[in-house]
């Protein structure tokens, strides 16, 4: 890390105008080690990064590569817009491994109706949590609807799951080998169905209340519903993204590998090679689906409601863009 770049909290240290940029980020902040650091480590890379928003850390007592991993450590673990910490199992470095047991669930368990319900459920149980920790926390919290988005979204996921592989196996006009393909498919239909509107329902007030969006200075301007629209969005195409390689990739690596006699014959075996091809599936598809779109989106004016059309900053310039964070 001795090329490290200057180091800024104006910008991330990767360029994120560009998705190999914003996959490097992200890579960064989803590394499973980030997983198991100390509440010790925590606490001294918050002091450091305090210190240097205040002015008060000496110069050149930290190194720019140190100050950037305080970042990093600071940016996994505390909320961007309240600063909160967040529970452990909800921060970006604990998504792969809680989501190992869980996809390997979806993945290899028998497709049983208890297995199909119990696994998406606990995926969705999940989801609705890392998202409402993960949210854009403009807006005041409402209980009664989150209650509401978490159970719609258990219902999408379960009910499209066991419907889709009712449908897939009644499907007598198709041969064998096509309903089994079929019957692979489901789980990432459910998922990426129930994914996206776990997201929508869980972060509605986005929608009907708006979110803060900030000028050129980075001064929030107000909220606006526009800005909420396309954050919503993204985050949504993001969630169909997500699970595309995790859920649909693992079946046919296993399967291809089962016919070049590359899967173990002995079952300890066969199990560790499976969860492993699942474990690395999750790992390039995290980082790689958060990437499509930057944390911070950029919107023009144009696009935002019009008493944001003509607004200026402190040197009497018009606004032509604003900024808003979208969340994961």
């Amino acid at each position: 890390m001795a090329d490290a770049p200057p180091f800024t909290l104006d910008a991330p240290r990767y360029d994120q105008s560009t998705y190999y940029g914003r996959w490097k980020h992200f890579s960064e902040l989803v590394a499973p080690s980030s997983f198991f650091v100390s509440d010790k480590t925590i606490d001294a890379s918050k002091a450091i990064i305090d210190g240097y928003k205040s002015g008060v850390l000496p110069k050149g007592s930290v190194t720019n590569a140190e100050l950037w991993d305080a970042r990093r450590i600071c940016e996994t673990v505390f909320h961007p817009q309240t600063g909160e910490k967040l529970p452990l199992l909800f921060r970006m470095p604990a998504f792969v491994p809680v989501n190992i047991p869980i996809c390997s669930g979806m993945v290899l368990a028998p497709p049983t109706l208890f297995n199909t319900i119990f696994w998406q459920w606990i995926n969705q149980s999940y989801n609705a949590g890392f998202n409402y920790a993960n949210r854009n926390a403009s807006g005041v919290d409402d209980t009664t609807a989150i209650a509401k988005a978490y159970a719609s979204a258990v219902l999408i996921s379960c009910g499209a799951s066991v419907g889709l592989g009712k449908a897939v196996e009644h499907a007598s006009f198709l041969g064998a080998s096509a309903r089994l393909a079929l019957a692979r498919t489901v789980p990432f239909v459910a998922v990426a169905a129930a994914g996206a509107g776990n997201a929508v329902f869980m972060r509605l007030k986005e929608l009907t209340d708006g979110i803060d969006v900030m000028d050129d200075e980075g001064v929030a301007r107000g909220r606006s519903q526009n800005a909420g629209k396309q954050s919503l969005t993204q985050v949504a195409m993001t969630r169909v993204a997500l699970p595309m390689p995790i859920l649909l990739f693992p079946p046919f690596i296993l399967e291809a590998m089962k016919k070049v006699n590359a899967l173990p014959k002995n079952r300890i075996g066969r199990v560790v090679t499976e969860i492993s091809v699942v474990t690395l599936c999750i790992w390039g598809a995290f980082p790689a689906a958060i990437a499509l779109f930057p944390q911070y989106g950029t919107i023009a004016a144009t696009d935002l409601e019009p008493q944001y059309q003509s607004l200026t900053n402190s040197k009497g310039e018009r606004v032509t863009h604003f900024t808003y964070n979208k969340g994961i």
